[in-house]
């Protein structure tokens, strides 16, 4: 099978090029679950060369050792050239890669690296954080060859965090409410929260049909409503079971206010589609609070 350098029960070596779909699949979801992708680049500089083809000899037996040595979950490759691999860590981030290749540095300097070459060698080592689904296996690439360029000492680890940086998830947000005064102040509480990796785009309305005739609420985009369930034209339910019949309504992340504190009122909203339920009067740090659980989760 050609996508393979060499099998072996735990993992496969594979091409460099066999790679870049994994990366770029794992890398979609990123952004989506929060989470980090660590890439590492391990580079050999042989010191000693007293043996002919020592540099394909080398290659075979540093594969057989890193194949040993990484987990079956991780991506062990081969990058183009000599003496450098490439490993994908799908499950781990860049505290666990320090720590991956520090283990595997010991092991070589304490002659536990099962060598049947007359030669010495040192490992230099690069670990990359993911946090941004814009970075491609190029930027990737061409970052660990102007790291290792710059690295002047053997044994060196360098951790590399310009890729770390998300972009701005642009979310809407909806104020539906008839007080102007409580309208405005909604807003302000809105413009005034600060939350990472979000850029939050606001527009009030005085009731539910001056919303439902704009085509702010149209767009694919990550969509907070807060609305007060009686307003006047449409109120508050009309609006939310429009939108909960939407093709796309996971979007929407609603949040009902209302002075209607009963059990039965409550359960009703929830099993029509409502996020939260605010009974007024509420205490704002409180919204803000359940504003950033919220972000959190997206």
């Amino acid at each position: 099978m050609n996508t393979l350098i060499k099998s072996t029960q735990k993992v496969n070596v594979l091409k460099e090029n066999d790679v870049i779909p994994f990366f770029d699949v794992l890398k979609a979801n990123v952004t989506r679950s929060n989470m980090e992708m660590t890439v590492i680049f391990l580079k050999v500089t042989v010191t000693d060369l007293n043996q002919n083809n020592v540099i394909e000899d080398l290659e075979e037996q540093i594969a057989d050792f890193l194949v040993s040595e990484v987990r079956n979950t991780d991506m062990l490759f081969k990058l183009e050239g000599s003496l450098r691999w490439g490993i994908l860590l799908t499950q781990n981030g860049e505290e666990e890669g320090n720590a991956f290749l520090n283990r595997i540095f010991q092991l070589v300097k304490n002659d536990y690296f099962p060598s049947k070459i007359d030669s010495t060698f040192t490992l230099q080592g690069i670990i990359v954080a993911v946090k941004n689904d814009q970075v491609t296996f190029e930027d990737l690439k061409d970052k660990q060859f102007e790291v290792f360029n710059e690295l002047s000492e053997p044994w060196e680890i360098e951790i590399v965090t310009s890729f770390k940086a998300q972009p701005l998830k642009r979310v809407k947000v909806s104020i539906l409410e008839e007080n102007a005064i409580f309208r405005e102040v909604l807003e302000m509480t809105v413009q005034k929260m600060v939350i990472d990796h979000f850029q939050l785009e606001t527009k009030v309305f005085s009731d539910g049909y001056e919303f439902l005739q704009s085509d702010w609420y149209l767009s694919g985009h990550t969509h907070l409503v807060i609305m007060n369930d009686i307003l006047p034209r449409k109120n508050g339910l009309n609006v939310l079971h429009t939108l909960r019949n939407m093709a796309n309504q996971k979007k929407f992340i609603i949040y009902m206010m209302t002075n209607r504190k009963s059990q039965g009122d409550m359960n009703y909203a929830y099993e029509s589609g409502v996020d939260e339920y605010l009974i007024k009067p509420f205490d704002l740090n409180l919204l803000q609070a359940q504003l950033k659980r919220t972000f959190a989760r997206l």
